[in-house]
Order: structure tokens, then sequence, then C-alpha cells
């Protein structure tokens, strides 16, 4: 059991720089400055088993919030330009998953064990990863209003719950089984790996309308 709480200073931001020389025009301009700040805090849980040589099991989970003043070096810019609303309060970040959970187990049938007696199985490894987490963070948009012309609604991002809202969350299980064989005095390794068993669609770029994946 690991519990946490972690300050992070010096991230990088930009800020705008005001020009004081007679020698210049222009009169600012916009830098990136070590000044940025952000903390993290959570509890991770792993529990480890192990049986003989045949069986290695673990499963672990772990819940925490990242929260900080921005997401991105460039929203300092992005205020310059008028493209978004500084905050002066510590925000949910773009990267934060507060749960994440993962079971893997190995099986090994060593030489001379196979269990049904037939020696396909022996010299046999087997391995599964079942990953779960938190969907990707977004900014919801809210129903602001109906266009009079063609009816379409009209939404603005919730300023005030910046990243506040968590999109479906990802899942997938992973699969290895690995075969050695003797043939001709080699030890030969036949390799079987599927990456995502049961064909899980994990959303990338989030809706912030419906918080799904989203779609034409």
């Amino acid at each position: 059991v690991t519990a946490y709480y972690k300050d992070i200073f010096d991230y990088v931001s930009t800020r705008s720089a005001k020009i004081s020389s007679s020698r210049f025009s222009g009169g600012s301009f916009v830098t990136y400055v070590n000044q940025d700040y952000a903390r993290t805090r959570g509890v991770e849980l792993e529990y480890k088993k192990r049986i003989g040589q045949w069986f290695r099991g673990t499963a672990s989970f772990a819940y925490s919030i990242a929260t900080g003043k921005s997401s991105s070096p460039d929203e300092g810019a992005l205020v310059q330009r008028g493209d978004f609303e500084e905050s002066i309060k510590e925000n949910y970040l773009i990267w934060d998953r507060p749960i994440q959970a993962s079971v893997s187990a190995s099986l090994y049938i060593p030489k001379g064990d196979d269990p049904f007696g037939t020696g396909i199985f022996e010299d046999l490894n087997f391995y599964v990863r079942g990953f779960f987490q938190s969907g990707k963070r977004y900014t919801p948009q809210l129903l602001v209003g109906v266009d009079p012309v063609n009816g379409r609604p009209i939404y603005d991002s919730d300023r005030d719950n910046l990243y506040g809202k968590i999109g479906e969350y990802w899942f997938s299980v992973d699969l290895n089984v690995e075969k050695h064989i003797l043939f001709a005095g080699l030890d030969l390794g036949i390799l079987i790996e599927v990456t995502n068993v049961f064909n899980a669609l994990n959303p990338t770029i989030i809706n912030p309308v419906t918080g799904r994946a989203y779609e034409y």
C-alpha cells in the first residue's frame, strides 16, 4: 500500500513580457518561463501471488487526483490572444486519470509436467493481462441557445468546470502464449500474441456534449 502527496513546481508556462528599451518597438512579447504549479495525491494498492514455479499473479489498483493551474504551457499564449480565459484557481489537469486497475497472471508448465500426459502442453508459458482506467478528461459543453435560422443548438464551454468531466472508461485484455520445442538440436520458441482480445473500442477524441467518443 502506497499513499502519496506531491507538489510539482517549475512547470513551463507562457507569460507576456513588456519591452522597456526605446530601441525596440512592439510593446510586449510572449515567452516561456518555469513558474507553473501542479500537485498530485493518491493511493496505490498492489498484491502479488506466487505458487511454486508454475503460477505468478499480480493485481493492482490506484486512485489519484492531479490538479494545477494549466494543462499546457501554451495556455498563457491563448489567454493573450483572447482564445482562452485565464483561471485563478486550480483545475483538474487534462492527463488526470483517477482510477487505474490491472490484473495479470502467468502460468508456466515445465517439461515433464503436462497435466494431460501428451507432452503438447509442456514447456508452455501462458500470460494474460487485463487493464482498466478512467477515460479522458474533458470540459463539458453547456446548451446556451438555439440558432434562430436553422434551429441547431448552440453550446459553450463550462469555464467553471474546466476538465471537470471524465469520458468513457478504457479497457483491454492482452494474451500471450509461448511454446518451446526442440528441433534439430535447436530450442525453438513459438509465440502467439493477441492485443485487445475483445476488440474494446477506447475513445480517443471525446465529444464534450455527450462525453462519449466523437462520431460524425
